[in-house]
Order: C-alpha cells, then structure tokens, then sequence
C-alpha cells in the first residue's frame, strides 16, 4: 500500500559520467535503498501505532492525522526535490532532508497529553501534524536526492536490475514498518518511539550518500535525444489513461489503509500489525502475478485483463473492508489480502502497458508521470480522511468522526475502482505496442 518514488530525472539515460570508486558506488547504493524504504517502512509504522497514539492523546476528529500528514508531506516534497536535483545529488538537500525527519519525530514524541477539556487539544495536533508532515517531507526528499545519486553514481548496466530491487525493497520496508509499529504500540507509550525509527533511518541514509556531489553548473548539459518531460508525455493517450488509473489507485490504498487501522483499533497492535502485512504481501504477490501474466501474453489484446481483474478483485475487497471488518480480525484478513492483492496487480499491470505505449524514449518519463498521479491521489485521499471527520459528531446524536468514513471507503472507493475496468480494457488499444515483455 505504499508507493515507490521514481528517481531524478538527472542525468537521464546517461548513467553515471564519470568513474566511481566500487566502495562509494555501494555505500551510494545502500543510500538508495534505505532511503527507499523509509518512506514505506514510516507510513505502515505510523498507521500500525496510529490507534494507541490517539487513544493516549484523546484526538476524536483527528483520527488519520498520522498518516495523512505524512502522505502530503512527501507529495509536497517530491516535485520540489526534484527540481533541487536537478543537476545531480545535492548533500545539502540530504542534510536538510534528513533534519527534517529527526526533527518531526522529536516533535511526534513529545506531543503533549490532553489537557482534559473536550475536543482534540491544539497542542497534541499541532504536534503530530506538523511533525508527521516534516517527516513526510524529509523522506520524500531524501528518496529522490538517493534517486538522483543512482542515475549519477552507479552504472547503466546496473541501473535497471537496482530499479527492479526497489520495488521489493518497498515491500520490505511496509512489512518491517508494521511490525516495528505493533511491537513497539504493544508497550505503554510505546507509540512515542516509532518516529525515531524513521529517524534513525534517515540518519543511516545520509551517512551512507555522504559522498555524493551535484555536477558543476557548466558541465552536462542535457541531450538533446532526452525524451519529454513528464508533463508533455501525458499528451500521449495511452499514458494519460494510466494517470488515470494511478491516481484512482493511490486514493483507495490510503482509504483502505486508514479504514483497516481504524476498524481493527481495539485489536491487539501485533493483531493489527499482522493484518496490514498479510496485506501488504498480497501487493507483492499481485505485483508478481501481473508480471508473470502479461510476460505470458504479450502483444495480445488481453494484456489488460490483469490489470482489469486486479480492479475487480480490489472492489470487492474494499467494499469487505468498509462492511466485514467490524466483526473482527479473522474477517479482516480476507478483504486486507484481496486489496493488496487487486492492487498490486492493477498498478504493475498498468505500468508495464504504459511502458509499452509510451513514445520511444520516454519510458522513464511515462513512469514519472504515473508516480505523480499516484501521489496526487494520496493527497486527494490524505485530505478526505483529514477534513471529512471534522463533520462527526460526538455526543451519539449522529455519525461519528471514524463513521462518515465507511461509506466513502465502501461505496465511493468500490464504485471508483469498477469504474477502472472499462478503462483498463481500452488501455492497450491507445497506441502500437513496440515490444512484448519479457518473462
């Protein structure tokens, strides 16, 4: 239920320029790697503490703020960071990036108590939402400034096997945040240290991409055989489509995420913790799945079926979540897993088509531009859950904050997700696809 945040565009299909000591080049790749699964490994963490955070902090309203913050954290810095990398990794953008974190978990773990008059205490959210944003903001920049000390640090031949191996370490990263995340939920107060693991990550990542430096401003200047931006490649049909399907599913991964943490809050943490990673494995199952499927079809017309039965099979677990999960978590684990599963599928399914369709050259571009809309759909979902609770009521006289959610999770997620299956099946017929990929 996380995301992976595509590298800088510098240097593209360049590799790196100049010859690197092998020690730097895999202290620069361990850089890349931890900074990449920080930014799942924080996300599944806060949302596995998340339940015991608000009940020692007595936040009614706020009951996502956690999460939320830190998704529009990382919305916000990606674009900005990227523009920063520009001309290569930035050490000063690590440094900065990496302060942040540390900063925003001190803030999240010192988060005042409540002062015992009704309502959420200003102090407590000002804490947690600022914090939780800074830390957003930091693992956000700090992945793309790892992104862009990839493409300028280790070799081509490389760069696609390591591109491969984030998106596993991204799964791994979601497994160890929950776990950490329960077991740590699991002790009294115990949810005050699970930003400083986030932290201590960060940490761990600046000092192993300590070496890297930006290019000189004269020097490299871009190809002209680079591809287009990642604006101008969503001209081309069959890559706006898939926009469109990522932004639809980054909204309800962070929906059911935030529904399954809020439904299973009287769980156990390890209960809980165990629930968000048999789904977050089923994502790496149905990422598998989609490769193995549409490696086995190829140029025919029924490579969409993956992605199209992913959607489907999403729908149905998103709908069980909104509905089934309140009678306990060995229900959860069905719909949890159904999710994860049809989403992974609907998101590699739906990558590797647009890499197909889109115009030669402009694959890196392309997947850019579908990591942006997933992001945007993140924040659309982050929002929701922020603003949509402050219209609950309290006193029993109607919804509660956490009950207006259900229906938007179970119908308006279910509805978004079935309205992907016709788009999914007129995806591949967007343009001519240029090669079959490759089992």
């Amino acid at each position: 239920m996380s995301e992976q945040t595509a590298p800088s565009s510098a240097g593209r299909g360049r590799g790196a320029e100049t010859a690197v000591p092998p020690r730097q080049a895999r202290s620069v790749l361990a850089g890349v790697l931890v900074a990449t699964l920080l930014v799942s490994f924080d996300l599944l963490a806060a949302a596995a503490a998340m339940p015991e955070l608000r009940r020692d902090l007595e936040l009614e309203r706020a009951v996502a703020l956690p999460v939320a913050a830190s998704v529009l954290g990382v919305a916000l810095a990606v674009p900005v960071a990227a523009r920063a990398s520009a001309r290569g990794p930035r050490l000063a953008l690590l440094v900065a990036a990496a302060l942040l974190v540390l900063a925003g978990g001190v803030a999240v773990t010192l988060a005042p108590g409540p002062t015992g008059l009704d309502g959420d205490a200003s102090a407590s959210v000002l804490a947690v939402g600022l914090g939780r944003l800074a830390q957003g903001v930091g693992a956000g920049a700090l992945v793309v400034g790892a992104g862009a000390a990839l493409v300028t640090t280790v070799p081509t031949e490389l760069q696609v096997r390591v591109q491969a191996a984030l998106v596993l370490v991204t799964g791994v990263g979601a497994v160890l945040g929950a776990l950490a995340g329960g077991l740590l939920a699991d002790q009294v107060g115990g949810w005050r240290a699970v930003p400083l693991l986030s932290a201590a990550l960060a940490v761990v990542a600046l000092v192993l991409l300590r070496s890297v430096r930006a290019r000189p401003r004269t020097s490299a200047p871009r190809s002209p055989a680079a591809g287009p931006s990642s604006w101008a490649v969503l001209r081309q049909r069959g890559v706006l489509l898939g926009a469109v399907v990522g932004a639809v599913v980054g909204t309800t991964a962070l929906l059911a995420l935030v529904q399954t943490v809020l439904f299973l809050e009287l769980t156990p943490p390890l209960v809980r913790a165990a629930v968000l990673v048999a789904g977050v494995l089923a994502g790496l199952v149905g990422v598998v799945a989609a490769t193995a499927a549409l490696a086995r079809v190829g140029r025919a017309p029924a490579v969409a079926q993956t992605g199209t039965v992913g959607a489907v099979v999403a729908a149905a677990g998103l709908l069980l979540v909104a509905w089934l999960v309140l009678d306990g978590p060995p229900l959860a684990l069905l719909p949890v897993v159904l999710v994860g599963l049809g989403l992974g599928a609907v998101v590699q399914g739906t990558g590797l088509v647009v890499s197909l369709l889109a115009p030669e050259g402009s694959e890196r571009e392309a997947t850019a531009a579908l990591g942006a809309a997933r992001r945007l759909g993140g924040v659309m979902a982050a929002l929701l859950v922020l603003l949509l609770p402050l219209f609950g009521v309290l006193d029993g006289s109607g919804p509660t904050p956490e009950g207006l959610l259900t229906p938007v999770v179970g119908v308006g997620g279910t509805l978004l997700l079935l309205a992907l299956v016709p788009l999914l099946g007129v995806l591949p017929r967007q343009g001519e696809q240029r090669h079959p990929p490759r089992a």
